[in-house]
């Protein structure tokens, strides 16, 4: 009877200590994290708007990367409610989802055909980004508050765990007592159970404050990073490039250069940082050295080659061009083969892959790799760089894709300080660009730069 009874109140009493713990983690521990990422969303769709905003008052155009990069932004808003509005909120003086998603839906129509005015109706878009900026305070705030009511319900659910755990380990205690009766082996054994409940509940506890550290850190992360370092230095490097296209012959000039050339370091390391931040696996550091364009093409071509053929393809070069790369050669080249690699995978089997260079106009090294098959649909063709998405989900698992290939040669060709473009139609094939500045060029004007083409022909 002794053991019987100690055995079912131990059963109850874990089972209580499991129930709370689970509803901790199914919705507190969810909200606050729901909460982390929706701020975050909200911060990167802050930092791009300004992005725009700078570049207007700085007098450069506004690319269609740049807005390219504003909607996926803002699509990423878009994500985070919904997946917050699924969770939902249970306190109802707290944000709701749908409220967020108004003000998200205001900000977005009031803001986006503003862009379209800068040319000729300049006052117009001040004013519109003006308004969308205190609209996104209002989007942060409303984020802030659910995240901070996230902290506090998953504070108070530890404290309800706690609780829990140490009414079970005193009504265990209280059944060891009873237990004494019926033998020192029983009162032993008894006393192992409830060790190794203080064990796991103590896993359980610090396993709980490093999600909490965790989700901190990255919202800090986020948000300190990019309002804190990413817009100064647009700023400042957009200062020290304007101050050099009005006089070139000044007194400054290697003040303004030496200027430029630093945030533009400081940005790509900015990038790697919020690359790490946002990967489950670490950007591998880059060892920049002078290359010579011609020979490290040709070496490139004999490796991109081999690959090719490894993959059923034939393969074509055509390569031009002469100058001085500062780059890490090991990474350009890893990113080429990634493009060579899936227009082997992904072209028509048995078909050709072409490898060709050139120098712009305005002094970038240009790599292109082609291939001939199904092509992107117009619809896909925006989100071929972000993490694991794949286009044709079936084959690319029989094809061991991963969905990293592309968005790995993005951040590769961007720690360059160039940029990737894509040019696909349906049936016809698909053109991958890389651009890379030469070390005796200048940076490329803000026409030329970041450009993604939907639905062209390769």
């Amino acid at each position: 009877m002794a053991i019987i009874i100690a055995g079912l109140v131990g059963l109850f009493e874990n089972r209580s200590v499991e129930n709370v713990a689970h509803e901790a983690l199914r919705y507190d521990v969810e909200l606050e994290d729901h909460g982390d990422d929706l701020r975050a969303a909200v911060l990167d769709v802050r930092h791009y708007h300004r992005d725009l905003y700078i570049q207007v008052l700085s007098g450069e155009e506004i690319t269609r990367n740049d807005l390219a990069n504003f909607e996926n932004a803002y699509a990423r808003l878009e994500k985070e409610i919904n997946e917050l509005d699924r969770l939902g909120v249970r306190d109802p003086d707290a944000p709701q989802p749908e409220d967020i998603r108004t003000m998200a839906n205001e900000y977005h129509e009031g803001f986006r055909p503003a862009i379209e005015l800068v040319e000729t109706d300049r006052a117009a878009f001040e004013k519109a980004s003006e308004r969308g900026l205190k609209q996104i305070n209002e989007m942060e705030s409303a984020a802030a508050e659910i995240d901070k009511l996230g902290e506090e319900l998953s504070a108070d659910s530890l404290q309800d765990v706690d609780r829990a755990a140490t009414t079970a380990t005193l009504v265990m205690l209280a059944v060891i007592g009873g237990l004494l009766f019926a033998g020192a082996v029983l009162a032993y054994l008894a006393v192992r159970v409830v060790n190794e409940l203080r064990r796991l509940y103590a896993e359980q506890q610090a396993s709980a404050e490093k999600l909490a550290e965790a989700s901190q850190a990255k919202t800090d992360f986020l948000a300190d990073v990019s309002h804190e370092l990413r817009t100064p230095l647009a700023i400042l490097r957009g200062t020290g490039e304007l101050g050099l296209e009005v006089q070139r012959d000044g007194v400054h000039v290697e003040f303004l250069e030496e200027m430029v050339a630093e945030s533009v370091k400081m940005s790509r390391m900015v990038d790697d940082l919020l690359f790490l931040a946002r990967s489950d696996s670490t950007s591998p550091p880059l060892k920049p050295e002078p290359v010579e364009v011609a020979p490290f093409l040709a070496e490139m071509a004999r490796r991109a080659e081999v690959l090719a053929r490894e993959r059923g393809a034939s393969f074509r070069a055509a390569l031009t061009g002469e100058g001085e790369l500062q780059a890490d050669p090991t990474r350009i080249e890893q990113a080429v083969l990634i493009l060579v690699d899936n227009a082997a995978k992904y072209g028509s089997r048995g078909g050709q892959i072409t490898l060709a260079s050139s120098v712009t106009r305005s002094g970038e090294l240009r790599v292109m790799v082609e291939n001939h098959g199904p092509g992107i649909p117009k619809e896909e063709l925006p989100h071929i760089f972000e993490r694991f998405y794949r286009v044709d989900k079936t084959r690319s698992r029989q094809l061991g894709g991963t969905g990293l290939g592309l968005p790995i040669a993005k951040t590769i060709v961007e720690a360059h300080g160039g940029w990737i473009e894509a040019a696909s139609r349906s049936g016809e094939g698909t053109r991958m660009s890389l651009y890379f500045p030469l070390s005796d060029t200048s940076q490329p004007t803000g026409e030329s730069r970041g450009r993604l083409a939907l639905g062209n022909t390769p």
